[in-house]
C-alpha cells in the first residue's frame, strides 16, 4: 500500500463498504451532501442522504445529484411540496418524477403542474391523474380516519365497490407516505384477493420510506401475513436489492414455513 492510500480517510476509500462504515462517524452536512451527490456506490449515496437534515441540501441532491436512488431518498425527506414540484419541472427521470408525485397531496400544487406548459406532458398527465386520485383519497380518509378495524373494513369495502379494489390500492400506494394510507393497505391485505396482492408490493416499497414511522407501520402490517400466496408474493420481491434486508427482517417475524425457510437460507444455515 502506497503512502497516498495509507493516509486517505476512510470516506475516500476505494472500497464502498469502508466508505459506508465511515458514514457512521460523519456529521458534516457539506461532506454528506458531497457523498450523496457524487459517490460511485448507490448504497453509500442513499446512506448519506439519510443523515442529511438540511432541506436546501436535500433539494440540491434531488435536483443535481448523479444517482437516481439518492435523489428519490432526498425527495422523500423534503417538506415543501412547491420545492418538489420544481424538481418535477427540472428532472426527466420517470422514477424520480413518480417519487415526487408520491409526496404531493396539495391539490393546488397538482393544478399548477397540470396547467403549466413548462412541465412535460408526462408530468402534466400524472398531475391530472393524481388530482383525481386525491379526491378518492380524501373520500377514503373521511371514512377511515379514527375508525375501529371492523368499521374501517366496512368503509374500505364501500370504496372498493365505488372505485374498484385494485384502483383503490394503486391510489393509496401513490400516497404511501401517509400513515393512514399504510394502515388501509394493511387492512386490504387482510381482506385477501387481487387487491391484497397489489397492496403487498406497495407496503414492501414503504419499508424503505425515509420517514421511520411510515416504514415501521408498513412492517407491522406485513408481519401479520398468514396467507401462503401473499407471503410468496412478498418473498418474490427479495430480488429487489434495495429491499432485500428489509423484507428478510419482516419474514423473520412471520410464523410460516416458507418465511422461515427463506430466513434460514439468507443466513446460510
Amino acid at each position: 500500500m502506497g503512502l497516498k492510500n495509507l493516509f486517505r480517510p476512510d470516506y475516500r476509500s476505494r472500497d464502498p463498504e469502508v466508505r459506508l462504515k465511515a458514514l457512521n462517524e460523519i456529521e458534516d452536512q457539506s461532506l454528506l451532501t458531497e457523498m450523496a451527490m457524487t459517490d460511485t456506490s448507490p448504497r453509500v449515496r442513499k446512506a448519506a442522504v439519510k443523515k442529511i437534515t438540511d432541506q436546501d441540501r436535500l433539494f440540491k441532491i434531488a435536483l443535481d445529484g448523479n444517482g437516481i436512488e439518492a435523489g428519490i431518498a432526498a425527495v422523500e425527506k423534503i417538506d415543501s411540496q412547491e420545492k418538489i414540484a420544481e424538481i418535477i419541472k427540472a428532472r426527466k427521470n420517470y422514477r424520480l418524477i413518480g417519487a415526487c408525485f408520491a409526496q404531493i397531496s396539495d391539490k393546488n400544487v397538482l393544478c399548477k403542474i397540470a396547467n403549466n406548459p413548462e412541465y412535460s406532458l408526462v408530468a402534466r398527465r400524472i398531475a391530472i391523474e393524481n388530482y383525481a386520485d386525491e379526491s378518492l383519497l380524501a373520500d377514503w380518509e373521511d371514512r377511515f380516519e379514527g375508525q375501529h378495524r371492523q368499521k374501517s373494513r366496512e368503509e374500505i369495502e364501500t370504496l372498493m365497490k365505488k372505485y374498484g379494489g385494485v384502483q383503490l390500492v394503486r391510489t393509496l400506494g401513490k400516497f404511501r407516505g401517509s400513515k393512514s394510507a399504510i394502515l388501509a393497505l394493511g387492512e386490504i391485505i387482510r381482506m385477501g384477493g387481487e387487491p391484497a396482492a397489489v397492496a403487498i408490493e406497495y407496503l414492501a416499497q414503504a419499508l424503505e420510506h425515509a420517514n421511520p414511522d411510515v416504514s415501521r407501520i408498513a412492517g407491522e402490517q406485513l408481519i401479520g401475513l398468514s396467507d401462503a400466496d401473499l407471503i410468496a408474493r412478498l418473498i418474490g420481491m427479495i430480488d429487489n436489492t434495495d429491499l432485500d434486508e428489509k423484507i428478510i427482517a419482516v419474514l423473520e417475524k412471520i410464523d410460516h414455513p416458507e418465511a422461515r425457510q427463506i430466513v434460514k437460507k439468507s443466513k446460510g444455515k
